[in-house]
């Protein structure tokens, strides 16, 4: 999960950067959290929390952030994934916005089986739409990062432990009361 901070960081300082360039202080851009919102057997549902330090004193409003998330495996580019967040307020001082992001388990695993690894080279691709008042500014994002994809396995095998648990205890019970 720190790759995907370190990948998310990356593309957020670019945008922001272009931005701010009028600005007399780079704002200052970071992941500060994730958490996996819902696994299901098709889909992984990622929440990135990211904080904007604007030391400015004014502010822009992101329009819409959109990228496509790429493995790069053996020179192939296969479709991971797909992040996508709109009206996004950037005012002076702190802010803190959420991005969600959608990957296919499915592709997953076929990548990780593929490249024999759980570090697995990506490709962020997409576009950054920030509306400075006059103008509106598309800020393209293609950024490389290696990211490793442990975290959301270990996530779902203690999802799927968790449920097996769950599902012994109420056998145990039910045959416990008919026995009775």
């Amino acid at each position: 999960m720190k790759d995907i901070k370190k990948l998310l960081s990356l593309a957020f300082v670019v945008c922001l950067v272009v931005g701010f360039s009028g600005c007399l202080e780079q704002p200052k851009v970071e992941v500060v959290g994730q958490k996996i919102q819902k696994v299901s057997a098709d889909k992984t549902k990622i929440e990135i929390q990211v904080l904007v330090e604007n030391p400015n004193s004014i502010g822009v409003t992101i329009d819409k952030i959109s990228f496509d998330i790429y493995a790069l495996v053996g020179g192939d580019m296969i479709y991971l994934g797909h992040g996508e967040q709109r009206n996004i307020k950037i005012t002076s001082g702190n802010n803190t916005f959420t991005l969600p992001v959608i990957i296919s388990n499915k592709k997953l695993v076929e990548v990780a089986l593929k490249s024999k690894s759980t570090k697995i080279p990506v490709e962020v691709k997409g576009n950054i739409s920030v509306d400075l008042f006059i103008t509106k500014v598309n800020i393209p994002i293609d950024v490389k990062q290696e990211i490793d994809v442990s975290a959301i396995a270990k996530e779902e095998v203690e999802k799927q432990l968790n449920k097996l648990n769950n599902l012994n205890n109420i056998n145990v019970s039910q045959i416990q009361s008919i026995a009775q």
